[in-house]
């Protein structure tokens, strides 16, 4: 009797390199009636495919020849949502999947599906696929449509109406919460699991709210006992050594960064955290190795950057290393020809290296190419470059340079206090305390203004006018959370009161996520997202 079950209406992508295994998928699929089949032959091709063609499912080899591997298919696909949350991903290998599972830091395959197998097998594996997903489907859906609101309502139905089974609708729950920034909801969800059973992913759940709600102490019990249950659990490791490292215990950190690495070092995020923490232990030797593994590994990752190269060229010119350092500079620049951040991470790491080595002439042209294109990169200065281009510029006692960094570093970092300490320590130990904090605060005083002329046009009606306001404001400091997320707040009542959504939705999005990626922990982009979901739903 034929199986009822079938890929009618769904669309499938296959990415494998090897001819005849392409082939064999494709035969393999072609009884279940889908209708498309695409085929990529490596990374790059799927990436291509997968942002201009919605799939419901992606069955991508692990090995790929050169280039991105299955797993940075995966993460690259789910990091810039060019897959509805709906959509299947098997990953399919020849290797042992602890090691993937543990490589991974945020995103997992639907499941991962051992060579050989049969069409019998893969057949069963999509339809229990299949299952779980239709179990979601309104709640993935609404999670498309951004409206996690709405999301956590189905979860709460969903979790009432079948008390057992549903781990996975626990899961986005818990996510749901966390996405709201309902942080105290989320701990006593996350307690309430807790409270009969043993949960390991509901364990690292709570840990990472405590570490959200600043409870450093809480979450490094959390984390610490799930270390010491599975000394194994890599997420757990990354989680205690995080909390390790904002409370100060530096040598600590990086004890808990190496174990994770011994187990899984094929992360550039992981290795570069190591990096960092190792460059402040003084370690400069495990820094060198990791922010070169960080290189190697980001070359062909969605979460690779270039602010690797800064921690390699400082890790190298610590211990006597110039030549070295010269030359992983010549090396990269051939893998980033195209990365519009080249041309302030390459220049940087050469003011760096002439620095140390006394060439003070070539170091300020170098710095100079630095501030020309510090409005040109396309994300935040990590608080590691900031420090390092603020030494540097005190070190060529150059005011005009320094005067630039700073008011650079207020407009994209005006309230990291601990960041602006650290800046007034190095500025201190110069005998320029009080420069710095003038610059500092009347920096700050100019955005205030900028923000409160803005804020005054939309409390007098003058909508337009105050989103054109915000926006060319944004121009100049694309990485100021409060200026990205007012120029959100007046586009949404603009839209509210025109009762129009069409010609700003998309660019409130914009502007709310780019505040969000520059201060994650500020709650202005909760309150701005309850209200994009409130106008979705009244034009529903």
């Amino acid at each position: 009797m034929k199986n009822p079950w079938n890929l009618k209406n769904k669309s499938v992508l296959i990415v494998e390199d090897y001819d005849k295994m392409r082939q064999l998928l494709r035969e393999m699929l072609v009884p279940l009636e889908p209708a498309r089949i695409v085929v990529g032959k490596n990374g790059k091709e799927a990436i291509a495919l997968l942002e201009k063609n919605a799939f419901d499912i992606v069955l991508c080899d692990y090995k790929l020849g050169n280039g991105k591997d299955g797993q940075q298919v995966l993460e690259e696909a789910r990091h810039r949502n060019l897959l509805s949350h709906a959509a299947i991903f098997f990953i399919i290998t020849t290797e042992n999947t602890s090691k993937m599972v543990m490589g991974a830091i945020d995103y997992f395959p639907d499941d991962y599906i051992s060579k050989p197998f049969t069409q019998s097998q893969i057949h069963t594996r999509l339809e229990r696929a299949f299952q779980r997903k239709a179990k979601l489907e309104g709640i993935a859906q609404a999670i498309n449509n951004r409206n996690f609101s709405k999301a956590l309502r189905l979860c709460d139905q969903k979790l009432q109406e079948e008390a057992n089974g549903l781990i996975e609708v626990q899961k986005i729950k818990g996510d749901l919460l966390c996405k709201l920034g309902l942080l105290d909801e989320a701990e006593q969800y996350y307690i309430h699991l807790l409270k009969d059973r043993n949960i390991t992913w509901a364990r690292l759940a709570l840990g990472k709210v405590y570490f959200q709600k600043k409870n450093y102490t809480e979450a490094e019990i959390q984390f610490e006992s799930l270390v010491n249950d599975n000394p194994a659990y890599v997420h757990a490791l990354d989680g205690l050594a995080e909390t390790l490292e904002v409370q100060g215990e530096l040598e600590r950190s990086q004890y808990i960064l190496e174990r994770a690495i011994d187990l899984s070092p094929k992360s550039s995020v992981r290795q570069r955290k190591l990096g960092a923490v190792a460059l402040q232990n003084g370690d400069y030797e495990i820094a060198e190795k990791a922010y070169a593994d960080a290189i190697q590994i980001g070359r062909n990752s969605c979460f690779g950057s270039l602010t690797d190269l800064t921690g390699l060229t400082k890790s190298l010119i610590s211990q006597e290393k110039t030549t070295e350092a010269l030359e992983a500079i010549e090396n990269i620049q051939q893998d980033y020809k195209n990365n519009p951040d080249e041309n302030l991470y390459i220049p940087l790491c050469k003011s760096m290296i002439c620095l140390k080595t006394k060439n003070i002439d070539e170091c300020e042209k170098n710095l100079d190419l630095v501030f020309k294109n510090l409005n040109k990169r396309t994300g935040v200065l990590s608080p590691e470059v900031v420090l390092e281009i603020t030494q540097t510029c005190l070190t060529l006692d150059n005011p005009g340079l320094t005067d630039k960094i700073i008011k650079q570093l207020v407009s994209d970092h005006s309230e990291n206090e601990r960041l602006l300490t650290q800046v007034k320590t190095l500025y201190d130990k110069a005998g320029k305390l009080d420069e710095a904090s003038e610059i500092i605060e009347s920096t700050r005083q100019e955005i205030i203004r900028i923000n409160n002329e803005g804020v005054k046009m939309v409390r007098s009606g003058k909508l337009e006018q105050s989103i054109s306001y915000f926006i060319q404001a944004a121009k100049g400091m694309p990485n100021n959370a409060t200026i990205n997320f007012n120029a959100a707040y007046s586009m949404i009542r603009q839209m509210k009161e025109s009762r129009e959504t069409g010609r700003y939705f998309g660019l409130c999005r914009k502007f709310m996520e780019q505040g969000h990626k520059v201060d994650p922990s500020n709650q202005k982009y909760y309150q701005l997202l309850k209200l994009t979901e409130d106008l979705s739903n009244e034009a529903a």
